[in-house]
């Protein structure tokens, strides 16, 4: 097994419990722990000896991140994202010639100062499926792809006081894509994942989310409270109607004769 794979599944395991561990740290030592919305573009390709056909693909990412604050302008951020990667390239052997699309956790350090930050670290893919570029041709269809993607990640960008960021962040691929003895009489191509993306965050405390449910909760309440009054007062609105409706309308009055006048 190659070194690699064998820190896959602990990463995995790490990727899903460190939000946890985060907030239970946080409980204990009181630090500020923010959570978060992440969308963004992907440009991809193959790199490695033998992605001499390798073109550029866009594709997306997106998902969920918490961060625990740190003194000194450090933070650690995990996040969940799905994330497409693979090429756009479509010679047998020398591209990747699919689009991969991964269930990525990246496990990072950040250090921030004036709105600035950067960050590194590293990342776990789970890969979900794979859709050639072009129809299966020669083995093509029959190319299998690793399960798993371990990455490194470089990072840097800007966060504003509301919250909102954005960034750029380099992804490089530390695995061979393709399983061995996949390419018939080649051997174990090098061909691994490279990817450049532009993100958008969006980071805010978990007692905002408590406040807003809150406030919806109470609008929804007094929407439903004036909805009940509005029902409980139709019946009776609507007897007064039907009872005005089956009166007897009320007789016109009796003109007064006027007395003749009297002679001069």
């Amino acid at each position: 097994m190659p070194p690699n794979r064998v820190f896959a599944w602990p990463m995995l395991l790490v990727g899903g419990l460190l939000p946890a561990l985060l907030l239970l740290s946080t409980a204990a030592a009181g630090q500020r722990v923010l959570l978060g919305l992440r969308g963004g573009g992907t440009f991809s390709n193959a790199i490695g000896p033998d992605a001499t056909a390798s073109r550029l693909r866009l594709g997306a990412t997106a998902g969920l991140l918490v961060r625990l604050e740190l003194p000194a302008g450090l933070a650690l951020q995990a996040e969940g994202l799905y994330a497409q990667r693979g090429d756009n390239g479509a010679s047998y052997g020398f591209s990747v010639g699919h689009r991969l699309d991964y269930l990525a956790v990246p496990l990072l350090l950040q250090y921030h100062r004036d709105g600035l930050f950067v960050e590194g670290g590293v990342q776990y893919g789970h890969l979900l499926r794979s859709t050639p570029n072009e129809p299966p041709a020669f083995r093509l269809s029959e190319l299998t792809f690793e399960p798993s993607d371990l990455n490194f990640v470089l990072g840097i960008g800007f966060q504003d006081s509301s919250g909102v960021s954005v960034g750029w962040r380099y992804v490089g691929g530390l695995d061979n894509v393709f399983q061995p003895g996949q390419i018939s009489g080649t051997g174990q191509r090098q061909l691994r994942n490279s990817s450049l993306e532009l993100y958008l965050n969006y980071v805010f405390e978990p007692r905002q989310v408590g406040q807003l449910t809150v406030a919806t909760g109470r609008g929804i309440g007094r929407g439903a409270l004036g909805a009940v009054r509005l029902i409980g007062r139709a019946p009776s609105a609507l007897l007064r109607a039907v009872q005005r409706r089956q009166r007897p309308p009320a007789p016109a009055p009796t003109p007064v004769a006027t007395p003749p006048a009297l002679p001069e």
